[in-house]
């Protein structure tokens, strides 16, 4: 009889024989421990009081009419911008379900582009498209459809089209995951039984790919309540959201305690949501990714689309425009050589590109950038893959715990741990220099490597690993030899996300970091909330091109393993 052993499911034997458990784990729970635990700590002990137990704050939140509203236009911009990403994730999920492979790929790339661009960029690209002198406004008039310009920004209209366009990517892959999952013979048994296609789609469809979407929205939903970016640029004081507020009372109001109060409730909200997904879902659909069945999968039947098929493909069609339009439009308004900003340029030329390079403070920005983005990768690839091998030997009961606690970083509001970080680190003296925000960068960072090295481990044969320590190699050996080049598209793509995500980071910058040691994308956040200069725009351009190459990278280093 043949045994079969996997990463997941070796014993203790091949365990003591090789890599402890504790040296794993050991490492990035003691950083997360200092870097990500005190600081959240911190910030409840100032919510309820540094000396003696009290509400105040608390209090205070429930009795001020703005405070109040404040929680109701956050809880309520997160519902329509989640209500907003599931209705136009169908069309394009269902599409790219059923058009053949190249089709498929394209829309895939259409939708991965856009998630993997900076937020900074893709709002700063809205504003561009959305202010009143904007294309979208001058479209609208050249077509005699208005005669003056419509107020898109600073406004809720332009909140939701912001943050719709940043967190729909969400909801698009686990509903494409569930589209792909359906079987092809349940959708032709329902045509057989004369079910037509409002039928089919309400009676099948809608309940089986359901999963999927309350999955997405709630990741979607988890997201948009600690939203900081796009209020801030692209809404009015009557889209402030908590955590707009919770800067506020930091920065100009110095009220530490109520800000932290804000942050608790924060926390609270998003903490709450993670747990009702992990006992929904589970993290197996972060970590592996929707799986299909072994049916044939869900694709267009003999019959060929119907109208209203037809008429998804066409509203699919809207949503990638919607999705690429940013991303697309400002590469020809960088190569505009007037100062004002237009489209299509009256006249091209690399003016504000030779501005960015041969300006100081863009070069000094930039270089600091890449400094931290390296420091960061070589620090969180470390830790995220001994994070994960050690996680994959633990015992199953502690595993999904684990799990959870590791990857909480990136679910609570980046805003919670930057005000946390600021208030831990401003005494030792690393607010300002390059090792405070990487510090930050890091704790961001890992769980990303965390979960491509985990899913990599996965897939890994672990008979492999019992082979070569049965032969007499030495642990060290055997990762060297066996394991790591099995694992390694998984740390690689690992070291990209952690790349993008300090190179992108906008809201650790802003309290982390001073006018001498600001980013690249702190930078142009402060060029863009007082006035776009056509240097941002070629910035922002940089930004996309880097993350394109990068993610280029990855699917070379990918494919060639």
């Amino acid at each position: 009889m043949t045994v079969i052993a996997t990463s997941e499911g070796r014993g203790r034997s091949a365990v003591g024989r090789g890599f402890p458990v504790w040296l794993g784990l050991a490492p990035f729970a003691l950083v997360l421990a200092v870097l990500f635990a005190a600081p959240v700590l911190s910030l409840l002990r100032l919510a309820f009081g540094e000396g003696a137990f009290t509400l105040a704050q608390f209090q205070r939140l429930i009795d001020v009419p703005v405070y109040r509203s404040v929680l109701g236009t956050t809880f309520g911009i997160a519902g329509l911008v989640t209500g907003l990403s599931v209705l136009a994730s169908y069309p394009l999920a269902y599409v790219m379900a059923t058009v053949g492979p190249r089709t498929r790929n394209l829309l895939l790339i259409l939708v991965l582009l856009p998630f993997w661009t900076s937020a900074l960029v893709r709002t700063t690209a809205w504003i561009i498209l959305l202010q009143s002198n904007g294309v979208v406004n001058q479209l609208l008039m050249a077509g005699g459809l208005t005669s003056s310009p419509i107020a898109f920004v600073y406004n809720l209209s332009g909140v939701l089209i912001g943050m719709t366009h940043v967190l729909m990517p969400f909801v698009v892959l686990p509903l494409y995951a569930a589209f792909r999952s359906l079987e092809l013979s349940t959708v032709q048994a329902a045509e057989g039984l004369g079910a037509g296609p409002l039928t089919i789609f309400s009676r099948i469809i809608l309940p089986l790919t359901a999963p999927g979407v309350v999955a997405g929205a709630m990741i979607v939903f988890m997201n948009a309540i600690g939203f900081y970016l796009t209020p801030a640029l692209m809404g009015g004081p009557g889209q402030t959201m908590i955590a707009q507020m919770i800067a506020s009372n930091i920065n100009k109001e110095l009220d530490w305690p109520f800000a932290a109060a804000l942050a608790s409730v924060l926390l609270v909200a998003t903490v709450s949501l993670l747990a009702l997904f992990q006992r929904r879902f589970g993290l197996d659909r972060l970590i592996e990714g929707g799986g299909g069945k072994a049916g044939e999968p869900f694709t267009v039947t003999s019959r060929g689309r119907s109208w209203g098929g037809w008429a998804t493909v066409a509203t699919a069609v809207l949503v990638a425009a919607f999705l690429i339009a940013p991303i697309v439009i400002v590469f020809p308004m960088s190569l505009g050589s007037s100062p004002f900003l237009s489209f299509p340029p009256d006249s091209y030329s690399l003016v504000w590109y030779e501005n960015f390079f041969s300006t100081s403070k863009w070069m000094a920005a930039l270089t600091r950038s890449l400094q931290i983005a390296g420091l960061v990768v070589v620090i969180s690839v470390g830790l995220g893959t001994l994070a994960a091998l050690g996680v994959s030997r633990m015992q199953p009961r502690w595993r999904a715990l684990v799990e959870t606690l590791f990857i909480l970083p990136m679910i609570v509001p980046v805003i919670i741990l930057a005000v946390g970080l600021y208030y831990l680190l401003a005494p030792t003296g690393l607010v300002g220099s390059i090792w405070g925000v990487t510090l930050g960068h890091v704790v961001l960072a890992t769980p990303y490597v965390f979960i491509t090295v985990r899913a990599a481990l996965k897939s890994f044969d672990g008979n492999l690993e019992l082979a070569a320590l049965g032969l007499g190699a030495s642990w060290p050996t055997m990762f060297r030899r066996v394991m790591l080049p099995g694992i390694a598209p998984g740390i690689a793509a690992g070291a990209i996300f952690a790349f993008i995500t300090s190179f992108d980071d906008v809201v650790i910058a802003l309290f982390l970091t001073n006018i001498r040691s600001r980013t690249l994308p702190k930078l142009m956040y402060e060029g863009v909330a007082n006035e776009i200069d056509p240097t941002i725009i070629a910035a922002s351009c940089l930004i996309i091109l880097v993350t394109i190459l990068v993610l280029g990278a990855n699917l070379l280093v990918s494919k060639r393993t």
